[in-house]
């Protein structure tokens, strides 16, 4: 007859009552027993990187009397070199939205690759970079909330924000010392970020995260648009390496894509003009 018979229809209503269910209960779906995270906490304790203070940022500086200042400093300075030699050493991914990935072993003992994500915006670079320090809100739905912690210099501040995640992933928190300039050769600006230890950012989220490194480069590259490149190595705490690996790169192009598509209208009216 061409009808379904009724063993068809049972599987297919007890299919749709289970999937069902599972929606109704995604939050749950995918934890983790107790007991299965108590045994394997002090392997991850052991393992988990720890965000230094500003005094012990200085200290990681070979120069007698180091600050934070000198570090910060330090890694302004090699991001440069690295734009010198055009960012030799860097195994090319492919990537979607018109964006470029690319990601390099480090070698200090962390198995977390260090990623670089770049994109072309249209805008210039004082003002994505702005973009990027004050206006996240306008890229990033899961931006919560944030703190300025304190305030080192005019272009220097610790810095806490908390960003949402799908479920059953945490709300995550960072802590970030932050420096950025707009006076380099060529038009160029520069914004750096490290993790650090401060005693007036308690915990607003769920779980900290740890920011290994964050750079963002942005260069002009004609006609009013700059070239946005983000390098980062965050450990999102309860992620594999091999998750890592394999996802961490395409999440690093995304968030450099809405940054992009956060300057573009959303209703293009008329011809197309340059001004």
């Amino acid at each position: 007859t061409g009808k379904p018979d009724q063993k068809d229809l049972s599987e297919n209503l007890a299919a749709t009552q289970g999937l069902a269910h599972m929606i109704m209960e995604c939050n749950k779906l995918f934890e983790v027993p107790h007991e299965m995270v108590a045994q394997s906490r002090n392997s991850y304790i052991d393992a988990e990187v720890h965000s230094p203070t500003l005094d012990e940022l200085g200290k990681q500086v070979d120069e007698e009397g180091g600050n934070y200042q000198m570090y910060l400093e330090s890694l302004m300075q090699n991001l440069q070199k690295e734009v010198k030699e055009k960012f030799k050493g860097w195994v090319t991914c492919s990537s979607m939205e018109n964006t470029e990935l690319a990601y390099k072993k480090v070698g200090d003992g962390n198995p977390l690759r260090l990623w670089k994500a770049s994109v072309e915006v249209e805008a210039p670079p004082p003002v994505v970079l702005n973009r990027v320090l004050r206006e996240r809100h306008l890229w990033d739905e899961d931006f919560l909330q944030w703190k300025m912690v304190e305030s080192l210099d005019k272009q220097t501040e610790v810095y806490q924000y908390v960003l949402n995640s799908m479920a059953p992933h945490p709300v995550r928190d960072f802590v970030v010392l932050r420096t950025w300039r707009t006076d380099l050769p060529k038009g160029m600006c520069m914004l750096v970020a490290i993790s650090v230890e401060h005693e007036e950012a308690p915990l607003m989220g769920a779980v900290r995260a740890i920011v290994m490194d964050s750079q963002y480069l942005i260069e002009p590259c004609g006609s009013g648009k700059a070239r946005l490149t983000h390098i980062c190595r965050i450990d999102l705490k309860g992620h594999s390496p091999e998750w890592y690996n394999k996802g961490f790169g395409h999440l690093c192009a995304a968030e450099v894509a809405r940054i992009r598509n956060s300057f573009q209208p959303l209703i293009a009216e008329g011809p197309e003009t340059k001004i």
